[in-house]
């Protein structure tokens, strides 16, 4: 989820979190250049981890996630195929 409150970028990440589509939104934020840098909170069932970096950082890191999840699935329906 991404917020925006008073000239700051809040992002927020879950175990539920649509990360395709956040890396879409951070891509076009870094390429706008609005922002510098953004607040991300990772939540979990344990607490929460609160950190500040910048969006285009963050944009590849997401999107490093997303490409991981879409290998792991390709893996996975080979195993089921198999």
């Amino acid at each position: 989820m991404i917020s925006y409150d008073g000239g700051r970028l809040h992002v927020t990440l879950t175990r539920k979190t649509g990360l395709a589509k956040l890396a879409r939104l951070l891509e076009a934020e870094a390429e706008l250049g609005l922002h510098e840098t953004a607040t991300v909170v990772y939540k979990c069932r344990t607490g929460a981890l609160r950190q500040v970096m910048p969006i285009q950082a963050l944009a590849e890191m997401v999107k490093t996630e997303v490409e991981a999840i879409k290998q792991l699935r390709l893996e996975r329906a080979v195993k089921v195929g198999m």
